[in-house]
């Protein structure tokens, strides 16, 4: 029998009628062109040309972007890899990265850049005249990077290489500010706009690559090759480089890739992704790029998200691998598309991600989970938590903290994961199927390709149902919710 999830809450939800926001203009957007070399020995040469438009309403006389990979330095207040996972992270031993900063150029001339933030993690460019709203400038970089051996969104491990967050990202502006978060271990720390891509990527001649856009060229070099590749209207840029076999296949229009090294079944890998990018387009809206890529690799996480590229970790296999799979394609909605802030509301991707891998299996046939049983093992393992972790439930369970806030990964994971796919079950029970979906549409509509916040979300889920469910939403958001099974 289909266990039902029930909510105690403080105060119950009324219907009302919801006027509609006004649409928000189409803005410009930045430009990176990015020319990097990869050696045999894992250091990358590069150049970034940023052609940077401030999309704010205030001038700028300093613009600011973020420098992840620092976060692998020696001597990093804060390590990207969490505590319990350095030795699995290292299988080789611990070593680091090495970021050097040749040059900054501003309009064709050279400037004083400074490196600061928390933890040497924003570059900071000045300007010599004020860059004020709809105003461009070309901010250009070189560096070089040596890559940590490390199994991780950045670094080489002995059967690929990730580059991932390997360039300088513009900061957004929000709030008065450029937000420019550490790299926190815990979550995913990572908050940017959608931007344009010319990438030009010269690699060792073995290696073949997964990225984040079209490959319009692929060329041989000197002892390599040399990939140009272009990605419009994308939330950032990763690559992955390995020896792989590559399967593909069409999701309507869309090419689905399948790279991998070590899978017996890569057919069913690839028909999970192809499935997925099918469900979700009919569920929330058309996946509206060109080209996605499931590319394995070792990582110490289930998988990792990027525009038109997912990382699945080949630490996994059979039904778990394929669920890795689903999760990361539903990213290409939430986060991908719709982009939201990261370190300050997690939930609003991975809560509703993870719920979006439960709704897959309700309408995919062939596979061995299914969505009552997904909800059921989410719930228990959520009562199960408070019991053991959290005094009976009495604990913080809010999920309105930045992602540092956490006590770990497991707590992270339960919150914005686990309880975050048992708040939307809610929501959509508390509405009914044809408001919820509706809802989704329109919040897919309506932030697709920009910076998406709770309030436009949960506005988006009142317009469709005409029913307030902000006070619902905060119940869970706060932790005011208790929850128990019943058959």
């Amino acid at each position: 029998m289909r266990k039902k999830i029930t909510a105690i809450i403080l105060a119950a939800a009324v219907a009302m009628p919801f006027a509609a926001c006004a649409m928000p203009e189409e803005e410009e957007r930045t430009r990176y062109d990015i020319n990097a070399e990869l050696s045999k020995d894992n250091v990358l040469t590069a150049s970034v040309s940023i052609d940077y438009v401030n999309n704010s309403d205030v001038s700028h006389d300093e613009l600011w972007f973020n420098l992840y990979p620092n976060a692998y330095r020696e001597g990093a207040t804060f390590c990207p890899i969490p505590s319990d996972k350095i030795i699995a992270a290292y299988p080789n031993g611990r070593n680091y990265a090495k970021l050097d900063i040749q040059s900054v150029e501003v309009g064709g001339k050279q400037v004083e850049h400074t490196v600061g933030g928390a933890d040497e993690n924003v570059l900071i460019v000045p300007l010599e005249n004020k860059l004020e709203p709809s105003e461009r400038v070309t901010v250009e970089v070189e560096y070089t990077l040596k890559l940590p051996n490390v199994k991780h969104r950045l670094g080489y491990n002995n059967k690929s290489v990730n580059l991932a967050n390997f360039y300088p990202i513009a900061c957004v502006y929000s709030g008065g500010e450029f937000k420019a978060d550490p790299y926190y271990s815990v979550g995913d720390p990572f908050y940017s706009e959608c931007a344009d891509y010319n990438v030009t990527l010269t690699v060792p001649d073995k290696y073949t690559g997964a990225f984040t856009g079209e490959v319009k060229s692929e060329n041989e070099a000197e002892d390599g090759k040399i990939f140009v590749i272009k990605a419009n209207n994308v939330r950032d840029f990763a690559a992955v480089l390995g020896e792989y076999e590559k399967a593909s296949g069409l999701a309507g229009t869309t090419v689905v890739n399948y790279y991998y090294y070590s899978d017996t079944a890569p057919e069913k890998a690839l028909n999970t992704a192809i499935d997925a990018i099918n469900v979700f387009s009919d569920m929330f809206g058309e996946y509206p790029y060109p080209e996605y890529s499931v590319v394995q690799t070792s990582f110490i996480h289930g998988g990792m998200e990027y525009p038109n590229l997912s990382m699945i970790s080949d630490s996994y296999v059979s039904d778990a691998y394929n669920d890795i799979i689903v999760h990361e394609t539903a990213h290409q909605w939430w986060y991908g598309v719709v982009g939201n802030d990261e370190v300050h509301y997690a939930w609003l991707d991975e809560g509703l991600t993870e719920y979006s891998t439960m709704l897959f299996y309700d309408k995919a046939d062939g596979y061995n989970y299914t969505f009552d049983g997904k909800r059921a093992d989410a719930l228990a393992a959520y009562m199960l938590y408070c019991e053991t972790y959290k005094n009976n439930g009495l604990g913080d369970t809010s999920m309105t903290r930045a992602v540092n806030e956490y006590e770990g990964d497991i707590e992270y994971s339960y919150m914005t994961y686990v309880k975050g796919a048992l708040m939307f079950d809610d929501v959509r029970n508390a509405v009914g199927d044809a408001a919820f979906f509706g809802g989704l549409k329109n919040y897919y509509r309506d932030r697709k390709y920009k910076i998406a916040r709770p309030e436009h979300l949960i506005g988006a889920i009142e317009k469709s149902s005409r029913t307030r469910v902000g006070e619902l939403f905060d119940s869970w958001l706060n932790g005011n919710v208790k929850l128990y099974s019943k058959n």
